[in-house]
Order: C-alpha cells, then structure tokens, then sequence
C-alpha cells in the first residue's frame, strides 16, 4: 500500500503533507508540515519507520522556526529500548508509540498496533514530542473503540479528549478542533 494525505490544520494556519508506505519489512512514513503558529512562521518534517505491526523503531523530525533549526533523532529496539541521537533514554522505557504534537498521523500508530474490538479501551505511554515547547516526554493516553471507523481518544495528562474518524487504513480523516483531511 501507498497512501499520499494532505490535512489541514484547525487550530493553527498549517497544512500538512504525509505520504504513507507499506513494504513487505517494514512501514515508512514521511511528511512535510508548514505554517504559522504563536506568531512564528515554521515547518516540519519527519521520516518514521516501523514494523510491520505498526511499532515504532525509527524517528529524524527537523523542526524549523524563525530561522533555528532543531534535529531530533529517536530509535526504539525489538526490546523496546529508546535511545535519541545514540544515548540511551531508560525514563522512555514504557512509552510503546510517539505523538507529534502538529500532527494527526500520529494516532494512527496506535490505532493500528492496538487493533482493538469494538467498546475496547486501552491506556499506554506516549513518547509526545511537543513541537513549540521543543520538549519530548512521557504521557499517558487512551484510545476506544467506538465504532468501526470512530474512536475516542483521551488525553489523560491534559484532560483533553476528541472523537477521531479515520478511514479504512486507520488513517485520520476528522479530529474536531484540530485537523481535517482535504483529500478523501
């Protein structure tokens, strides 16, 4: 499968390119994000890697804002040890995903590694990469099942929650306040 996104950003001017790719080892995923936010021109860009169960094993984000760039290089082992730019991240042990905080892909890492039954919820640790704040830690967060496309997603640290519809591939078409799909 490949799939090409293009989201449109609610909250923020932003428009967002993502371009999806399933091979026979692994899932590579890479997206461009431009737009102004707190009073800052910016852009991202970001190339995942996963396996074929939808696990995170790779990360290089570049993070561009008022003419500073930031470079984040995250790995995740088999074994489910984090390492960024080579050292080794144990206070990241139990996070199994990431969230890029200007990004709606993000959930589908989850929703798909998950897979879960209809009514099913599930908590798990995040690793969430705060793109304005350039911060990167631990959080929890819950996803049900609500319906065959239909999940509710809770945000338990910041006591944020959104209905998200995604579409067949468990890809974001509609997450209210934040960001719609504009290609079907």
């Amino acid at each position: 499968m490949k799939k090409q996104i293009v989201w449109k950003a609610l909250h923020y001017e932003m428009m967002e390119y993502c371009n999806v790719e399933i091979t026979e080892t692994d899932i590579r995923i890479d997206g461009s994000i431009v737009g102004f936010g707190d009073d800052t021109p910016f852009s991202v860009t970001y190339d995942i890697i996963t396996d074929r169960n939808w696990e995170i094993t790779a990360l290089e984000m570049a993070v561009e804002r008022s003419g500073d760039c930031t470079w984040i290089s995250i790995q995740r082992d088999p074994d489910g040890k984090w390492t960024q730019s080579g050292h080794p991240r144990p206070e990241w042990f139990e996070c199994t995903d990431i969230d890029i905080s200007l990004t709606p892909f993000t959930n589908t890492l989850p929703i798909r590694r998950l897979n879960l039954p209809l009514n099913e919820k599930r908590e798990l640790q995040v690793l969430y990469i705060n793109v304005f704040d350039n911060e990167i830690k631990p959080l929890s967060q819950c996803y049900t099942r609500l319906s065959e496309n239909k999940y509710l997603f809770d945000g338990v640290a910041k006591d944020f929650k959104a209905e998200i519809t995604v579409d067949e591939d468990g890809l974001v078409t509609d997450y209210p306040g934040l960001f719609t799909r504009v290609n079907p």
